[in-house]
């Protein structure tokens, strides 16, 4: 994962360096994504499920997913509480801390990382967890403190709805159909091609990080920013291996529930916030550095797991 994260890096500053040539702007960035999401994340997604050992264990981990949210909700709200902060601040910062980038980011740098981590178990946390938790907690969160939002909670089943019929969770279905049908091998007609596409799920992320990522007006929030990272980064593993535990979880399962729960702020968390009215500088603010940091940070939280 050292080697993985360092690539990341420097990934992402060349994206960086890229935009600030004018050989990509941010309106190419839409296009990544969709290359991403309808393409290389649903390949990456299918190979992983599809070749997969599944034991019952798995059915924990989006458990374990929800769980490390409700926790790092309550220090977030508790920490917003205490600094006094408005309300479309607070949040932010509880959207900005209590969800984690678990598929742009974590599913492909698990997926680059090696031995010592369940790319199973990554899925389902992504797939079971985060993605139900973008359209409840985050939206929910979202109307009720933002700006433009209706001042109550509410979840956009909607979106919901839209979010779990992407490509990736079909991919993942398909992939569970295979693998408990009892196929066998994938044709190399249809894998190698897969393979491939996978292969792209990191770098494109992380250009695109590159390219959409401002540093501007940052200092105005730094304290702000600052105790996420310290929650967002540190303080989520340490949740993470504390709910693993207790669930029983081991293993692989849990070196990986423990570094999903490290990752940096999820972009979605950025898109929602400026949707319904939350602070936009603390959002972007706290996607630029997270991102940027758990490239050291998640070697860190290997190193301590395994």
């Amino acid at each position: 994962m050292i080697q993985t994260s360092l690539a990341a890096l420097l990934i992402i500053l060349a994206g960086m360096a890229m935009r600030r040539r004018g050989l990509l702007r941010e309106e190419h960035a839409d296009g990544m994504v969709n290359i991403v999401l309808y393409l290389a994340m649903p390949a990456l997604v299918f190979l992983i499920t599809a070749r997969a050992e599944l034991p019952a264990a798995l059915l924990l981990v989006p458990v374990a997913g929800f769980a490390i949210h409700a926790v790092l909700l309550a220090l977030a709200f508790g920490f917003a509480r205490a600094r006094g902060m408005d309300r479309p601040r607070t949040g932010a910062f509880v959207t900005a801390t209590a969800v984690g980038n678990t598929g742009f980011f974590g599913l492909p740098l698990i997926a680059a990382s090696g031995e010592g981590f369940s790319l199973p178990a990554a899925v389902m946390f992504d797939s079971l967890a985060t993605a139900v938790i973008t359209w409840t907690s985050t939206v929910a969160i979202a109307t009720a403190f933002g700006a433009a939002g209706e001042g109550r909670p509410r979840v956009d089943w909607a979106g919901l709805g839209r979010g779990l019929a992407l490509p990736p969770t079909w991919a993942l279905a398909a992939g569970l159909a295979w693998n408990l049908s009892g196929a066998g091998e994938l044709p190399v007609v249809v894998e190698r091609p897969m393979e491939i596409l996978g292969a792209a799920v990191l770098p494109l992320v992380m250009v695109y990080a590159g390219v959409v990522f401002d540093l501007r007006g940052l200092r105005p929030n730094m304290a702000d920013i600052a105790a996420i990272t310290v929650i967002r980064l540190g303080l989520g593993g340490l949740v993470g291996l504390g709910v693993g535990s207790a669930l029983g979880l081991s293993g692989d399962d849990l070196h990986t529930v423990v570094v999903m729960a490290a990752m940096p702020t999820a972009m979605m968390s950025l898109v929602l916030g400026d949707r319904y009215g939350l602070r936009r500088d603390v959002l972007a603010g706290a996607v630029v550095v997270t991102t940027l940091l758990c490239t050291i940070t998640l070697p860190i939280v290997r190193w301590l797991v395994l």
